[in-house]
């Protein structure tokens, strides 16, 4: 069908609605065997594998077999990271909770100071699966990097949560589309623009590297002698 028609945008907007509604189904189905605590985890490397292959434009996959695939392998190490984060996450809420000293102002510059941390936790926790999912590295490294990337792309970084704020906005005047979307459409949208950070900062690199490169040839004058 000629994608250029209405009809075939319209049967193409179908084909992503229900593309979405499955990945939801297999995330939710994968969570249930985990049951809760050990498969959020797993299931969400494996729609967040999808999606970004969707997101570099491969299509004919078998999501199914993928999704499955990527939860077997991937169980124990995805658990690991998604229960470090977790803990994390915990302690820097009790902390703002319960933490306080007598004088207010540095209750209060305290208070700051964790706030800042927890909104650093929680853009390193948007940036952390499609690093995971992206890049072969270790824990320490994803840590590292999804921190650096908030800091060093700061444009990308309020782009991404401007979308999420949007997304929270939408799951909140419409609660019955989290059943079919919420898990689905969430990730999807963080992979797709963090892939494209990612290729913006592999460009950038790859950019530096060969100026790097030509910097190291030897540059060779007019009389033939390398300088």
């Amino acid at each position: 069908m000629n994608s250029d028609t209405f009809l075939g945008k319209f049967y193409q907007f179908g084909e992503g609605v229900l593309f979405l509604f499955y990945v939801n189904l297999l995330w939710v189905i994968g969570t249930t065997m985990g049951l809760l605590f050990f498969g959020v985890g797993p299931s969400t490397v494996a729609m967040f594998t999808i999606f970004r292959k969707w997101s570099m434009g491969e299509k004919g996959f078998s999501v199914g077999k993928i999704f499955l695939a990527v939860y077997r392998k991937e169980f124990w190490r995805a658990n690991t990271l998604s229960w470090l984060m977790f803990l994390f996450g915990m302690m820097l809420i009790v902390n703002l909770q319960f933490f306080a000293v007598g004088n207010d102002t540095w209750n209060f510059l305290f208070k700051a100071v964790f706030m800042i941390i927890f909104l650093l936790y929680m853009i390193m926790l948007i940036y952390l699966f499609p690093l995971y999912v992206h890049y072969q590295t270790t824990f320490k490294q994803y840590f590292k990097n999804a921190f650096l990337i908030a800091i060093y792309q700061p444009v990308r970084t309020i782009y991404l949560l401007a979308a999420c704020f949007t997304l929270y906005y939408l799951w909140v005047t419409f609660p019955i589309f989290i059943v079919f979307f919420g898990a689905s459409l969430t990730s999807f949208i963080v992979m797709w623009i963090s892939y494209r950070t990612f290729a913006r900062i592999e460009y950038k690199q790859s950019l530096l590297q060969e100026k790097e490169d030509l910097l190291q040839q030897p540059i060779v004058n007019r009389e033939g002698m390398t300088t």
